[in-house]
């Protein structure tokens, strides 16, 4: 039997972690190896348990769950984050993609839909709850009309998997500027604000994955 994803869970409300408990208990996948109820705590259970996912709240005591994300990614880059959060606006979402995580999914949404977020950014993917509105992904002016190349839409695929430009240069055979100047076309195209929310327009709307 192959060996189960090592998942840890961030959230300040006991209900939530013990809902996740027995969701994960029956799994052959997903193996639940902590719970912790703060940021502070996220640091040391990272460090001791060895996650490979962790399941982080946005509100939390102390340390939000977004500095959290960015602490443990610069520590512990291998670590995968998807953030599990009861607020849906667009500018968390920005920034819980601009600090590491590859993951966001509502807390309202279906035990499935989490499930598969963790299970997609454990392969190394992006995922963005479906049940978030298209408007929080969007400028104040809507999508543009126009699609993006293929080769805006292989860059802003290994934007969302977390290389840096440097590295998106290195894997596609173009100069960094190149790669920047691309970004700058794809982000003016969707409408962006920045490439993060042109990564998270692109993901919702299935251009990548």
């Amino acid at each position: 039997m192959a060996a189960r994803t090592r998942c840890l869970v961030v959230d300040d409300h006991s209900v939530v972690r013990q809902g996740l408990d027995l969701l994960f208990g029956d799994l052959d996948d997903l193996e639940l190896v902590g719970q912790v109820a703060n940021g502070e705590e996220a640091l040391a259970a990272v460090e001791k348990l060895n996650p490979e996912v962790v399941l982080m709240d946005v509100r939390l005591p102390g340390i939000d769950g977004v500095s959290a994300v960015k602490r443990i990614h610069q520590a512990a880059p291998n670590v995968k984050f998807v953030v599990f959060s009861a607020y849906g606006d667009k500018r968390l979402l920005s920034d819980a993609i601009s600090a590491g995580a590859r993951g966001y999914v509502m807390k309202g949404s279906p035990p499935e839909d989490l499930l598969r977020a963790v299970r997609t950014v454990a392969e190394g993917k992006a995922f963005v709850d479906p049940s978030l509105s298209p408007a929080l992904l969007m400028a104040d002016g809507g999508p543009s009309e126009q699609p993006l190349s293929e080769r805006e839409r292989e860059i802003l695929q290994l934007l969302a998997e977390g290389f840096h430009t440097e590295e998106v240069a290195r894997r596609i055979g173009l100069s960094a500027e190149t790669v920047k100047s691309d970004t700058k076309r794809a982000i003016n195209k969707l409408e962006a604000d920045t490439r993060v929310h042109a990564v998270a327009i692109a993901l919702r709307q299935a251009m990548i994955e």
